[in-house]
């Protein structure tokens, strides 16, 4: 027998120390004389565990990826839709016409942001994951990426009931095996964070997340039984789906008013905490979004690939070839425009996000209803570009309204997300943001809704409202930001030097926030606000 097989049961502890970064460092070496369970049996089971459960930040990361993927990419059916427009007929009666195919769009869309918010809220009470949590997160994310088949198909074939069936059977199997993940997580306790203490808390919190999944079973479920006697009211059921958290969490907090003892605190105030102070991953939250704006910003450049600009046609002289990128200026222009409106409307994100230290439901609601609109600006980039001929007539003007209509509600939500925050403002944003900076950022969020209004009034006049005109205001945007921020720094500037001046040097406004992203716990309901702080 080796030196191997004589050594201690106490070796099996060995890996209890896995390093965070997933197993990249050695694993340390305990020696036979240290403390271990009487039989050995926990001693194995805890190295299992180092083995089999690893940490949740990849997972995170890729899932978000995904479902920014997903997201994005269900508004190409719509710009293959709008590519086959006649450009002489009216734009406002071909964009009625498919009204059905937007709103299978904002339905799908508000499924999918919903179901990754669900995820969010599922993987931020986990700290470690194993390898059936993984297969079936994977499973998940397959199933999610059915979703813009299903809404494209939807909409060419929205009167037949195998669409509508075929959709509620695909948010059917997701919330079963988002069940089976919630039922996995809570029934391994090395899976969750070490932030859950107590009993109660976990029994409340996994009774809310399995009746929000088993709500949605349901309702799917529904969906597809009346889908024969009635599409739209299946589709409206899928609609329903969407809010199932809200309804689980006003519905928990009624009977726990009845029901349980220790629920001391009145359901508005239980509600007003869950709803309006319950933290959700901020970082998660910038991925996802950061994702979508990298996903339509990649749309919008396949759209003015060599093979829609120019003819394919090899033997073309440079003579040829110039006329042909000189009639194609307008969709150039369209492009650098559009592109730096994303860019713009990222940065005003950037800028709210950054002194944000908690992050709410409302305020991811708002969040959602912006990246909603920002997804669909492709397809106003596409419009533009496509009625930017003389044979449009004022079929440009519409595509130019149409345009500014996306711009408008995405610079509005951007707008309340940021009024939203500044209720209860000491809650939700850092203390070092100053007055002048709170200022900076309101007259940014203020530029958007302006120029769109401005710009959406002018082209109803009876003349061809030529798209150069909107081009050139939204190129112009960024200087404007600019312009704000110099006026901002001439100030603190000014301040300074006036406090320099009285021998003063105490520092006007600091920019840079203290974030504290401590997950506070709102599941205790009867806990006293001094308590918690």
């Amino acid at each position: 027998m080796t030196s191997e097989d004589k050594a201690p049961e106490t070796s099996t502890e060995d890996g209890n120390h896995k390093a965070e970064n997933g197993g990249r460092e050695h694993l340390e070496m305990r020696g036979a004389g240290e403390d271990v369970d009487e039989d050995g049996e926990g001693s194995d089971r805890e190295s299992s565990r180092g083995h089999r459960f690893m940490p949740i930040d990849r997972l995170n990361i890729f899932s978000d990826a995904v479902f920014a993927t997903i997201t994005t990419f269900m508004v190409v059916p719509l710009k293959e839709e709008v590519q086959s427009y006649d450009v002489t007929e009216d734009l406002w009666t071909s964009l009625v016409a498919d009204w059905y195919r937007f709103l299978v769009f904002v339905i799908s869309f508000l499924i999918v942001s919903t179901l990754w918010q669900d995820h969010v809220w599922i993987l931020q009470k986990v700290e470690h994951v194993g390898d059936v949590g993984l297969i079936l997160n994977v499973l998940l994310l397959l199933v999610a990426s059915v979703i813009p088949f299903l809404a494209a198909l939807m909409g060419d074939f929205y009167r037949y009931p195998l669409t509508s069936r075929l959709f509620g059977g695909c948010i059917l199997t997701l919330s079963v095996v988002q069940g089976i993940m919630i039922a996995l997580a809570f029934r391994r306790s090395k899976m969750l964070s070490d932030h859950l203490e107590g009993d109660k808390t976990k029994k409340w919190m996994s009774v809310e997340f399995l009746s929000t999944a088993g709500l949605k079973i349901v309702l799917s479920a529904l969906s597809i039984g009346i889908a024969g006697a009635s599409v739209p009211a299946s589709l409206v059921l899928l609609a329903v789906a969407m809010f199932t958290d809200w309804i689980c969490i006003i519905v928990i907090a009624v009977y726990r008013s009845r029901k349980d003892q220790s629920f001391s605190t009145g359901i508005r105030t239980h509600l007003c905490r869950r709803f309006v102070f319950e933290d959700v991953d901020i970082d998660r939250t910038q991925t996802f979004t950061d994702g979508v704006f990298i996903i339509v910003a990649t749309l919008i450049i396949l759209d003015i690939t060599a093979d829609s600009l120019v003819p394919l046609n090899g033997k073309m002289t440079e003579e040829a070839l110039y006329e042909a990128l000189l009639d194609k200026k307008e969709a150039l222009l369209a492009y650098i425009s559009t592109f730096v409106t994303i860019g713009m409307i990222w940065y005003i994100n950037y800028s709210m996000v950054y002194y944000i230290q908690r992050l709410s439901r409302l305020l991811l609601l708002f969040n959602r209803l912006t990246l909603l609109f920002v997804s669909i600006v492709p397809l106003g980039f596409q419009l533009v570009s496509l009625f930017s001929v003389e044979e449009a007539g004022t079929n440009e003007n519409i595509a130019v309204q149409f345009h500014c209509i996306l711009i408008l509600f995405t610079s509005v939500f951007q707008l309340l997300f940021w009024v939203a925050a500044h209720w209860k403002r000491d809650k939700h944003i850092a203390s070092s943001l100053g007055g002048l900076h709170r200022k900076r950022i309101f007259c940014l969020l203020l530029v958007y809704p302006i120029a769109s209004l401005v710009i959406f009034c002018a082209a109803f006049s009876t003349s061809v409202f030529k798209v150069n005109t909107i081009h050139a205001v939204e190129l112009s945007i960024p200087f404007i930001f600019l312009l704000i921020k110099l006026i901002i720094e001439l100030v603190l500037h000014k301040r300074d030097s006036q406090s320099v001046t009285r021998g003063n040097c105490v520092p006007v406004e600091i920019a840079s926030p203290q974030v504290d992203n401590t997950d506070t716990m709102l599941w205790h309901a009867g806990e006293s606000e001094e308590q918690k702080r």
